[in-house]
């Protein structure tokens, strides 16, 4: 109390350049009722914080900021995995309970005849020989076509934005590959 006391009874002059005193005069009037204590406030809170306005604490701030919303984007993509693999499934289980969904479902019989069961074999298994040898060699050409295609594929990794894959191949080349397809599909 008595050094407020004081600081009412005494003053000192400061020289201060017009322009800055111009704007600690309009930013005062903000702050405090009287320039003296908007000065006592302001050194206040640097003392207090240990702050010094030489410091770079808006850079510190900047990055601090940026983690912040790092660590946000982790948190909205943890809870979206959480919802897509837990509680969606579980509405979802829920809803069929309630409406009763479950118990409409046609029930697959649970045995199933031996004769059914001999002939679908049978018929499954009887292959043309011929049929079999063309389609190994088919997907033998198919197969070296493909390893040379994946030959000529890389990854690229840009300073910004998602990775993606690039096939280095002319367009007569590609034309080529296009033509050798279509010849399968049609084999």
């Amino acid at each position: 109390m008595d050094s407020k006391i004081k600081r009412k009874n005494t003053f000192s002059a400061i020289s201060i350049n017009r322009i800055t005193a111009e704007r600690f005069r309009t930013y005062s009037k903000t702050v405090c009722q009287s320039h003296s204590e908007t000065i006592d406030t302001m050194i206040d809170f640097f003392e207090k914080t240990r702050v010094s306005p030489k410091d770079e604490v808006a850079i510190s701030f900047f990055k601090f900021q940026k983690q912040l919303m790092g660590r946000f984007d982790f948190l909205e993509e943890l809870l979206r995995s959480i919802e897509r693999e837990h509680l969606i499934p579980t509405k979802k289980m829920l809803e069929s309970l309630f409406n009763g969904t479950v118990l409409q479902e046609k029930k697959q019989p649970l045995l199933i005849e031996k004769k059914k069961m001999e002939r679908t074999v049978r018929t499954e298994a009887q292959v043309d020989a011929k049929f079999y040898k063309a389609y190994i060699a088919t997907s033998e050409k198919y197969r070296r076509y493909l390893s040379e295609i994946l030959g000529k594929v890389t990854r690229v990794q840009p300073t910004f934005g998602k990775a993606y894959f690039r096939l280095d191949i002319d367009g007569e080349a590609l034309e080529k590959i296009r033509q050798e397809l279509n010849g399968f599909e049609h084999k």
